[in-house]
């Protein structure tokens, strides 16, 4: 009896110290996620992802899973390696695996590389082709539409538009993103018997942009495209409106970040300026109106493009997870290959073999001030739609 009492015991004491153990260490299992933004520059991006971040887990009572989210945002300087060397050192430090990424294409192609040898999931929505053409791999998605897409729902709406308009002009950064959308818009050119009659290159952070104008004036356009983004759009419109440069062509800014650009560059210089953009708060989409309301009922003010791009990558990858009923990154990529859902800009999925989403992207004209409705009542869509390359056109070769 004695030797009994003595075994029963000392299985209740393994009992307990398995107990002690595995409880914490499964209690604490949670989901860490990481957001990619530049603190600053040419990228705004600190406020916009904080304020989706916080957006994002209170809709989602902060867990996956049942699983609490760990939530953890990265300043990528706008430089690659650095955003590349912080992503390693969270997946190897803290076990993340999920990656919302960052605005520059220079700093997302080299934090998909390491995404691929991390095995961790990685959704963008930089403007570079090869993201998802032939550096694409299975851990790599883009939720907004590519250079490609913005071209072809930008650039062919006003060929069409404006068919007497033969001679464009363009004005480029001269980096990754800039080189994808002029490679693309001279490719349309070149479809459609336009014109090129002459192109800019110019760095981030530009700060003059009156030679440009008179340049391109003297080749006679009749439309100027800003192939730039962020406060380098900003500041070319602004300048473009100072210059009355609206009044000899009509001016096309091919990819903005919808409001919060408008708010900044003004009613005046916006005024009939045509306008890219991967969302636009003010469409009768299902998704759209239920986003943009709770956003405004938490901030008082209708979402941006940055906003919304960001706290739909972050459901993209809570969803991803939920339908594979798992963290391991090989089972949520296999999940979201085909995923459908009622998205921020419509109706949206996931191609199956390059990883793109296909969802709208918006062509905006700028309202004279005295039809808007309120503040951020500044453009009225022209129209909307997806271009996506087809598997045959694409230079994905899945790994």
């Amino acid at each position: 009896m004695k030797t009994g009492g003595s075994f029963l015991l000392a299985l209740l004491l393994i009992v307990l110290v398995i107990s002690f153990f595995a409880g914490p260490s499964a209690a604490q299992e949670k989901v860490t996620m990481a957001g990619m933004a530049t603190f600053g520059g040419a990228y705004v991006g600190v406020d916009e992802i904080n304020r989706a971040k916080d957006f994002f887990l209170n809709e989602r009572a902060g867990k996956i899973l049942n699983k609490p989210i760990e939530f953890i945002i990265i300043d990528d300087e706008g430089k690659p390696a650095v955003g590349a060397r912080k992503v390693r050192e969270l997946a190897e430090s803290k076990g993340a695996r999920f990656f919302d990424g960052p605005a520059s294409s220079a700093v997302g192609m080299a934090v998909s590389q390491v995404a691929k040898e991390t095995k961790s999931i990685l959704i963008g929505s930089f403007g570079a082709d090869d993201f998802t053409g032939t550096q694409c791999h299975r851990y790599a998605f883009r939720w907004g539409l590519s250079a490609y897409g913005a071209i072809q729902q930008t650039i062919i709406p006003l060929i069409k538009k404006f068919p007497a308009a033969k001679r464009w002009y363009t004005i480029t950064p001269d980096y990754i993103f800039g080189h994808s959308l002029l490679n693309n818009a001279k490719e349309v050119f070149n479809k459609y018997g336009v014109e090129h009659v002459g192109n800019d290159m110019h760095p981030i952070g530009q700060t003059e942009y009156s030679s440009f104008f008179n340049k391109a004036m003297a080749a006679k356009a009749d439309v100027v495209v800003f192939l730039n983004f962020g406060k380098d759009t900003v500041n070319s419109i602004k300048q473009a409106g100072n210059f009355g440069l609206a009044k000899k062509a009509k001016l096309l800014a091919v990819w903005t970040q919808g409001t919060q650009d408008l708010v900044e560059i003004g009613p005046e210089a916006a005024e009939g300026v045509y306008l890219g953009c991967q969302f636009w708060h003010n469409v009768d989409f299902p998704g759209t109106r239920a986003f943009v309301k709770a956003w405004q009922d938490k901030y008082n003010v209708p979402p941006s493009y940055p906003e919304a791009m960001h706290v739909e990558q972050f459901r993209m990858m809570a969803m991803g997870i939920e339908k594979a009923k798992s963290l391991n990154t090989d089972a949520v990529s296999k999940a979201m290959e085909g995923m459908k859902w009622d998205g921020v800009t419509g109706e949206t999925s996931i191609q199956s073999f390059n990883h793109e989403t296909r969802k709208n992207y918006f062509l905006l004209q700028g309202k004279p001030k005295k039809e808007m409705k309120d503040p951020h009542d500044m453009a009225s869509v022209v129209s909307f739609g997806s271009s996506l390359k087809t598997q045959a056109e694409s230079a994905c070769k899945m790994q």
